[in-house]
């Protein structure tokens, strides 16, 4: 099995797809994505690889690094450093890569969680 493709079916598990589920997401057979994570067949193209990635909770330079397509330098450094400071936290990142993508009220929320931190701080500095 290759890297990817090992990376690929745990993801998916992770995210408790289906091949045939995440096949239909991409466009492409259930067939070929089990080959692919049998490391019978090479990373898919860049334009099937973007389609994966939301449904596997990945950014678009994650999976394409995770391909090989990216280095995973160049995916990191893609984030503004607040952010890479958050994920260098690999119990703040864990967290982030099990909760998946969020709706957008769980966004709205997560926002005044956010900004509510931010009025505490800045109450016990005064």
């Amino acid at each position: 099995m290759s890297h990817f493709g090992q990376k690929l079916l745990e993801l998916r598990k992770r995210r408790n797809l289906s091949q045939k589920e995440l096949a239909n997401l991409t466009g492409v057979s259930p067939s070929y994505l089990s080959r692919v994570e049998r490391g019978e067949r090479n990373p898919p193209h860049p334009a099937v690889l973007k389609k994966m990635a939301p449904p596997l909770a990945l950014s678009e330079y994650e999976i394409l690094a995770l391909a090989g397509y990216l280095s995973t330098e160049n995916a990191a450094a893609r984030l503004p450093g607040h952010w890479q400071d958050m994920v260098a936290d690999p119990a703040l990142d864990e967290t982030v890569q099990q909760l998946g993508p969020l709706t957008e009220d769980e966004k709205k929320g997560l926002r005044l969680y956010l900004y509510a931190i931010k009025l505490q701080r800045t109450t016990e500095k005064k």
